[in-house]
């Protein structure tokens, strides 16, 4: 008698409780054609249980993993009908949650928010930490995924996926004028705002809805980004002074001058009195600009709070930690820097890079570093202890090295639940890594045909835009790998693209 089982348990299978039970019942089964069977030899029985004896063992390790996973319904936001049952680790993200969902429902280009007791869920946190145990009940809201998009060729596209449909309908065409520079959405979904290369450099509101022009950002229009309210922007002015404009107007309402600067306006294009970018934080309390080798820390009423000195070259790229407590800087000196927002103290020194560094990111959490450089790799950086940072700042080594495909770093970023990186370098493919153990997940490719010059996920984490020097915009699953859609309606290279609901 041969024996033999099927084991359809998966910790993702809704139906694992049924599956262990026919397990149960087909071990019984074996077990009684064994000690039934009197043609065996002894040989053959010793055998057999021998097998059993491993059967039996596997289907305790089983048991005792459905223990500690629990069975979550997930019914939807509008109708409160059960779209699907799975089963979880406590430690499982909340991501994990939605890309089980995905595998269960078929994949669609839309946004995902889970919503357990009236509270959106974040898509990093555990199930355990956010509060769920066996049995509970979580609704899903899916909303239609929107991709903006801007090219060479003047214009930015609005490109809307409906949820149903297998196709997205043809885009709504911008035409700021200039070769565009980026396009991005407000954080509250009613205005886009294009930078162009127009006039030495442009900056312009859309109404997100009607998709009418608003008006120009005065002063021209170097670089800007949006306040978390979206209510004002920030940036730096044709004459290299670091500015805030109000949303509604697109006028001027602080203009913060580099230290070393006069108070008028002052066309000295020496890098220490020009600002070379500006940013908020993410609580909206803060500013900070950047001009030679140091940065500046204001509050919105342009008060200069902490001017930041040590490092030994330009500084290229700045960023805020999620909770606006500390700051990352880097530089073309081959280092970073991490600072106290309250004190403008420097608390590490982030070394091992060789060659400037043109871009720094903080992880979701706030535990975890990025940092990229012309030297061709991406490195990742780890904290710990940092309120225990007294004294001489320490000089801190890498935890990750991933080199660059081609030498060149296209663009790099955190997932939204921050345990991976996409890295998009000198070629036509994008690579998805774990940061844990700095494995490939995921490699995107098949659709470009000439470099990618961005790739960024959707709110949450579940797809991918990205946008390449061939004209082309690709969405791809970040579960699967697969590509959904392809954006053709650009003559030119498609500089960036960001997906929002």
């Amino acid at each position: 008698m041969a024996l033999s089982f099927r084991w359809p348990f998966s910790m993702f299978d809704h139906s694992a409780d049924d599956g262990l039970q026919n397990l149960r019942d087909a071990l019984e089964k074996a077990e009684e054609a064994v000690s039934s069977s009197s043609s065996d030899t002894e040989e053959e029985r010793e055998r057999k249980e021998e097998i059993l004896e491993g059967f039996r063992a596997k289907l305790e390790e089983l048991e005792v993993e459905t223990q500690k996973s629990f069975r979550i319904t997930v019914c939807s936001a509008m109708s409160g009908e059960c779209v699907a049952s799975v089963r979880l680790k406590p430690s499982d993200s909340v991501l994990h949650l939605c890309e089980a969902v995905v595998k269960e429902m078929g994949q669609k280009v839309v946004s995902h928010s889970v919503l357990f007791q009236n509270e959106v869920l974040p898509q990093h946190r555990e199930l355990r930490e956010v509060g769920l145990q066996d049995g509970d009940t979580v609704y899903l809201a899916r909303a239609p995924v929107k991709c903006l998009t801007a090219s060479h060729d003047g214009t930015a596209c609005m490109w809307s996926f409906e949820q149903d449909s297998c196709s997205s309908s043809d885009p709504v065409k911008l035409r700021p004028g200039g070769a565009l520079k980026s396009a991005t959405v407000s954080p509250c979904g009613t205005m886009l705002l294009t930078l162009s290369t127009e006039e030495g450099g442009s900056g312009k509101l859309w109404c997100a809805q009607s998709h009418h022009f608003l008006h120009k950002l005065q002063g021209g229009c170097g670089s800007a980004s949006f306040a978390p309210d979206g209510q004002s922007l920030v940036g730096v002015d044709a004459d290299g002074v670091a500015v805030i404009w109000c949303a509604r107007t697109g006028r001027v309402s602080q203009r913060m001058f580099a230290p070393n600067a006069s108070s008028q306006w002052d066309t000295d294009s020496d890098d220490d009195t020009e600002m070379s970018f500006a940013n908020f934080s993410p609580c909206g309390r803060y500013v900070v600009t950047a001009s030679g080798f140091g940065a500046q820390l204001w509050d919105t009423s342009g008060n200069l709070l902490h001017t930041l000195h040590g490092h030994e070259g330009s500084i290229r790229c700045t960023a805020f930690a999620q909770n606006s407590r500390f700051l990352l800087t880097a530089a073309s000196d081959d280092s970073a820097r991490l600072w106290d927002v309250e004190t403008g103290r420097c608390l590490r020194v982030l070394v091992g890079h060789q060659g400037a560094l043109n871009y720094c990111t903080f992880s979701p959490t706030g535990e975890a570093a990025m940092t990229a450089s012309r030297d061709g790799t991406v490195k990742l950086w780890e904290f710990e202890d940092l309120d225990l940072g007294l004294g001489e700042a320490l000089r801190v080594d890498c935890s990750l090295t991933l080199e660059a495909e081609g030498g060149v770093v296209s663009s790099a970023c955190f997932s939204p639940e921050g345990s991976r990186l996409l890295i998009a370098c000198a070629s036509a493919t994008v690579r998805l890594v774990h940061i844990a153990t700095g494995q490939l997940q995921l490699s995107l490719e098949g659709l470009h045909e000439d470099w990618v010059r961005s790739a960024n996920f959707s709110p949450d984490g579940l797809i991918i835009a990205t946008s390449s020097y061939d004209g082309n915009v690709g969405v791809w699953s970040a579960t699967t790998g697969k590509c959904l859609r392809v954006l053709q309606g650009h003559s030119q290279a498609v500089v960036s693209a960001h997906l929002a609901a």
